[in-house]
């Protein structure tokens, strides 16, 4: 385009495209998984680091290992807990339900 702006009804449906895209939770839902995934996987990786830790404590009897369990466990629950809070919510919403 060389400068010229939109017409008036190129605008109206602009705005109206606008307003339908911010009003789909779906496509809202999609563009915010991406965070959400990788939140996931650092839950995943700090369970099974914690799972590790314990594993080898309870092996060796060691101060320094259970320490380091209880540290990867935190990390863990820290990790997983907001997501599991959010995927709650979303299961107690109207309009939702598990199939099954």
């Amino acid at each position: 385009m060389d400068g010229a702006g939109l017409s008036d009804r190129e605008q109206r449906v602009l705005c109206a495209i606008e307003a339908d895209l911010r009003s789909d939770r779906a496509l809202d839902r999609m563009l915010r998984s991406g965070r959400r995934r990788r939140r996931a996987a650092w839950a995943g990786v700090w369970g099974v680091v914690t799972v590790a830790l314990f594993t080898a404590a309870s092996a060796t009897v060691s101060e320094p290992l259970l320490w380091g369990c209880a540290a990867a466990l935190t990390l863990t629950v820290a990790t997983a807990l907001p997501q599991a809070v959010r995927w709650a919510a979303g299961l107690g919403r109207p309009g939702r339900h598990r199939e099954g």
